[in-house]
């Protein structure tokens, strides 16, 4: 009896160990939010330490002579608000993300094109993250293989992370440093996977792979489509059907990244189309960008916090194939996330056994209150589905490893 009482207290400890153990969630966050007007101006101040597993500064840029240097006047001093948060929360882990969008590839072509120039590069992104205390980098070339890049970009990629990598290790072995983290946003797009990165090659350096599933479809297409369906829409064939987060995972996964090294995008933000015609159906004819929100200003491109004002009036559908919310008004038609659908993506993420999810952004989460779902909300469901699935995974562990040690002490 004394040994099966100590077999039920392990088990109750094993059953309440942290929930956030199982999945990571990484947050990006963006040093321009800060420019935005009210309530919608977000800086690191404003960071929920607790929010996220992981949080990512975006971003920083690289110039002529290879260095990696801040983008915004202020960017040393959010720096120091930004990895201070890791004195709150001594599990939370903090990235620079070098790159983006709008930085391209011209700049990351030439660090690429040399062994000297890559060498360059390493050494001054040890340097910047140990100086300003960051636990890795997240490298984010949108991207190696994009039209009007060298073809030889996709193994310049591949050396690029193989020498971050060995050069970590060397940098962590020669300091006595805990070892720099390297991550890697990437393409959700089949074409650009395939021209821009040696997968299995790759996924065997990088601590995790950001896959960007979302922006899968947007208001520079002529056709309605939602920026990040779960699943393929039952009129989509061709190359369409490769447009949503299941297919690019699976897709990663495939081409021989381990599915625990992979992350899940989430996006805070939803695009919008003017309609063309009186049809609302996903595939029908689109007159261009829907109206600029209110705080960010930009033509098709809404805030969470936005398109709750939108909702109000709106027809809102569900659907059910590609398990995502739309809504339209006055000619207008939004695809988003909420918290259905985090639902729903989270259940599928936790049995496909990925390794957790990224958002794109904290600032574009309702931070001014206009849903009434409280302060962050998407972002919390997402913990809070995440946590649960990890609880869940762990209690599951703990049941089964309780009735085997139970059995053991019957037949002994």
């Amino acid at each position: 009896m004394e040994l099966i009482r100590h077999l039920f207290v392990g088990f109750i400890i094993l059953s309440q160990l942290h929930l956030g153990n199982g999945f990571l969630l990484a947050c990006y966050f963006t040093n321009w939010a800060q420019y935005r007007d009210g309530a919608s101006r977000f800086t690191a101040n404003d960071i929920d330490p607790f929010l996220c597993t992981h949080l990512i500064f975006a971003f920083a840029s690289i110039d002529e002579r290879f260095q990696v240097v801040s983008t915004e006047d202020n960017d040393e001093t959010a720096y120091k608000i930004f990895n201070d948060l890791k004195l709150k929360n001594h599990k939370l882990k903090t990235l620079l993300s070098v790159g983006g969008w709008i930085f391209g590839s011209a700049r990351f072509n030439n660090v690429v094109s040399t062994q000297s120039t890559r060498r360059a590069f390493i050494k001054s992104v040890i340097h910047y993250l140990r100086q300003y205390n960051f636990d890795g980098v997240d490298i984010a070339w949108h991207y190696p293989g994009a039209k009007g890049n060298p073809a030889e970009n996709k193994n310049l990629y591949t050396r690029l992370i193989v020498e971050l990598k060995t050069s970590f290790v060397e940098e962590a072995s020669d300091t006595q440093q805990y070892e720099l983290m390297l991550v890697a946003s990437m393409s959700a797009g089949k074409q650009l996977i395939d021209d821009s990165y040696e997968v299995s090659v790759i996924s065997r350096h990088l601590d995790f792979i950001i896959v960007m599933t979302f922006d899968f479809h947007g208001p520079w297409n002529i056709f309605i489509g939602h920026h990040s369906p779960l699943r393929q829409n039952k009129n989509e064939h061709g190359d369409l059907q490769y447009l949503n987060v299941e297919y690019a995972v699976k897709y990663f996964r495939s081409q021989g990244s381990p599915g625990k090294k992979l992350l899940v995008g989430f996006a805070t933000y939803g695009r919008s189309f003017k309609l063309q015609t009186t049809s609302w159906r996903i595939g029908a004819p689109a007159n261009g960008p829907g109206p600029k929100g209110k705080y960010t200003n930009q033509p098709g491109t809404m805030a969470y916090y936005e398109i709750c004002d939108f909702l109000k009036g709106a027809d809102k559908h569900w659907n059910s194939v590609q398990k995502v919310p739309y809504a339209v008004k006055e000619g207008v038609w939004i695809g988003y996330d909420n918290v259905r659908s985090i639902d729903v993506k989270v259940n599928w993420l936790r049995a496909e056994r990925f390794g957790g999810a990224v958002v794109w952004t904290l600032d574009l989460d309702d931070i001014v209150g206009s849903c009434r779902e409280g302060y962050s909300p998407l972002v919390t469901r997402l913990k809070m589905e995440l946590s649960v699935a990890s609880g869940l995974q762990l209690k599951t562990l703990a049941m089964k490893t309780f009735l085997a040690m139970m059995a053991i002490t019957q037949t002994a």
